[in-house]
């Protein structure tokens, strides 16, 4: 049995990835569109600072840890025990699912180069794979109408959406209903990662909690102030909290 838990003002799903992987295929079935989300340290310093994008956040039916600074917080914290479900990760089973199922997906996000590499990718590695359509990432907001009803008439069973943050969440949660994919999931870099434009950590560096360093390495000058100002800001906030419930215990 898993459960919804909260801590750091968010709410978060217990589930591993098979369980998360399983409650999409669910929601796939039901056709009710929903927005599933992946939290990790840097959305927990936005969330603190925003509180429309806390609120749709705090929304989803579906939020997973995506990043090892939420299962450590989690330890420090004393809350049950969670993993790390990485979007990537979610995404790529997806992939391997809907390509055996049926499932048919839209991108949409990234440079048209990067996306053009992405859709090469996923064709060679799922060929019976169904691709509902695909749209680059900049696009204005005077397009925006214009994009949504490209996805609505594609006729989606999930949605990829690599957009920076707080734009992917705003654009999935106003476009929802209307879009009406059964399954809207935010993925990061995961098209970058895919395409082949950046490389994952190895393995040991992301069991170790270091797949952040791997990441700022490749884009120093993009991701510096975020990874090492962010993770002391996001620190301060599981501290301060630490801190909050041991003076809740001693008064109570």
């Amino acid at each position: 049995m898993t459960k919804r838990i909260q801590f750091l003002g968010v709410n978060i799903d217990t589930h591993n990835l098979s369980e998360t992987v399983a409650q999409i295929e669910y929601h796939i079935q039901t056709r009710k569109p929903i927005h599933h989300v992946g939290v990790n340290a840097d959305k927990i310093n936005l969330m603190k600072q925003n509180e429309k994008f806390k609120k749709i956040i705090n929304a989803s039916p579906l939020i997973n840890p995506d990043g090892m600074s939420m299962v450590l917080a989690a330890r420090i914290l004393k809350k049950p025990t969670i993993e790390r479900v990485a979007g990537i990760d979610v995404m790529i089973h997806l992939l391997k699912i809907s390509a055996a199922k049926g499932y048919r997906v839209y991108f949409l996000g990234t440079s048209e180069l990067i996306l053009k590499k992405l859709l090469k990718k996923v064709q060679q590695d799922y060929p019976s794979l169904q691709i509902a359509g695909y749209h680059h990432g900049f696009f204005k907001q005077s397009e925006e109408a214009f994009v949504v009803e490209d996805i609505k008439k594609a006729k989606a069973d999930i949605l990829f959406v690599a957009l920076p943050s707080p734009r992917k969440e705003y654009f999935i949660d106003y476009y929802m209903e209307r879009m009406a994919v059964p399954v809207s999931m935010g993925v990061g870099g995961s098209f970058d990662v895919i395409a082949g434009e950046m490389k994952r950590a190895p393995m040991w560096m992301q069991r170790a909690s270091l797949e952040w360093i791997y990441r700022m390495m490749q884009e120093p000058r993009r991701l510096a102030k975020r990874y090492i100002i962010g993770n002391i800001v996001f620190m301060s906030h599981v501290l301060r909290e630490k801190k909050l419930k041991k003076s809740e215990v001693k008064s109570g």
